[in-house]
């Protein structure tokens, strides 16, 4: 089986668009929660979130789809960058392109507002598929990338919540490993900062109504979090052959080597109290990229800050990396992104890969005590010095789909 490199990483985020604006922003631990300004949340108990501040500049078509779905736009930006830092202009036969989303909603107060007030005939029509709901279907993204770009040998759309990045990342790395393709571009994008998603999340407790935190209110593994906040965003990768890009003379970003996923299926939204499903995945990374625990030397976790998914997950990874977690570095970006769904898994694998390209740790700048059951080696307050060579990813989703990755330093 062949070596997979990263050689394209494009991202837009809460804290910044661009590959070097994010970075700068998770190195010095700067957050990029504020006050929800999408829309007037006065009547909702959470009042913060992780926007993006500015829609990157995009072709007229595509912008006029994001107008109505910025996560197309959010995609489309990320896949664009990605492709021009690998080299890469045309999408072609040897190519893969899988790209995870969230689940397409209805949203009856926007089909309201549009003028249809019969809550009834307007729930039927929208079943018998005679109107739209809030969101644009699922692969419109990857239909514009593919009108833009070219047509690839495979183009998919996937939806898993929030493990659908990593979990696409995940696929892609096996495809191009296993010779099925030559060049993979993969990741995730969302947007569910809409007064729907907004007030779902909020009527299942998962978000923090701490609104006077600020930009510190998500707060992964400290004693005084209240639940997450969400942000949105997406990040691409470009996955190619190691020793194929390396003959072409293309920077490596970093190799990926290992990917493990499972399903726990303990509940609809909330973990496996026992960790067993996130241990498996772990496990089952390890495994596929051949290390032991003791060889990673960094951990960027799944973070959440709500109570028992942070509580789970660190139980996990003691259990995983027993003997060893006390040494190895972990770091909880979503503290300054927020909860990003479908794109946290692949801007997470871009948090690591730049740490390991540029040997620094970004920090949890919200922790402040950690909170019982959530004892980690925690990098906190400022980023660290990192020059080891393995990194690992934990991304977590409802219905207990988990998914990690394990990323090696490019040794060139």
């Amino acid at each position: 089986m062949r070596r997979v490199a990263i050689t394209g990483f494009g991202v837009v985020s809460p804290v910044g668009v661009g590959r070097a604006a994010f970075w700068d922003a998770l190195r010095r631990g700067q957050s990029g929660i504020a006050r929800i300004t999408r829309f007037d949340c006065t009547t909702f108990a959470a009042h913060l979130a992780g926007e993006v501040k500015a829609m990157p500049a995009l072709p007229e078509r595509v912008a006029a789809v994001a107008a109505e779905d910025p996560k197309v736009g959010f995609a489309f930006a990320a896949c664009t960058e990605a492709l021009a830092d690998a080299g890469v202009e045309r999408l072609d036969a040897d190519t893969l392109l899988h790209l995870g989303a969230t689940l397409e909603i209805l949203d009856p107060v926007k089909l309201i507002h549009n003028g249809r007030p019969d809550l009834r005939a307007t729930i039927l029509a929208y079943f018998r598929g005679e109107i739209s709901g809030s969101q644009l279907p699922l692969d419109t993204a990857t239909a514009l990338v593919c009108e833009a770009f070219g047509r690839p040998r495979q183009a998919l759309t996937n939806c898993s919540a929030c493990a659908v990045g990593a979990q696409a990342i995940g696929h892609g790395f096996r495809s191009v490993r296993a010779g099925r393709f030559e060049a993979a571009i993969c990741g995730g994008s969302d947007s569910l900062v809409n007064a729907h998603g907004i007030g779902g999340l909020q009527l299942l407790g998962a978000l923090t109504t701490d609104n006077e935190r600020g930009a510190h209110a998500c707060r992964p593994f400290d004693a005084a979090r209240r639940g997450t906040v969400l942000g949105e965003g997406a990040a691409v990768v470009v996955l190619e052959p190691l020793e194929k890009a390396r003959a072409e003379g293309k920077r490596l970003l970093a190799e990926v080597c290992g990917y493990g996923s499972s399903m726990d299926a303990h509940s609809l939204s909330a973990p496996d109290p026992d960790g067993d499903g996130a241990a498996r995945a772990m496990r089952a990374a390890l495994d596929d990229a051949g290390l032991r625990p003791g060889q990673i030397a960094h951990i960027n976790t799944h973070g959440t800050g709500t109570w028992l998914n942070d509580e789970v997950e660190a139980k996990a990874i003691r259990r995983v990396f027993d003997g060893a977690w006390e040494r190895i570095p972990v770091s909880s970006t979503k503290s300054m992104t927020g909860h990003m769904i479908a794109a946290a898994g692949a801007v997470e694998v871009g948090a690591c890969l730049l740490a390991l390209l540029q040997g620094v740790m970004p920090p949890n700048p919200c922790l402040d005590k950690v909170a019982p059951r959530c004892e980690l080696n925690h990098v906190t307050g400022q980023a660290a010095p990192f020059e080891g060579e393995y990194a690992l990813t934990n991304s977590f989703a409802f219905g207990g789909q988990n998914a990690t990755l394990v990323l090696r330093k490019a040794d060139d």
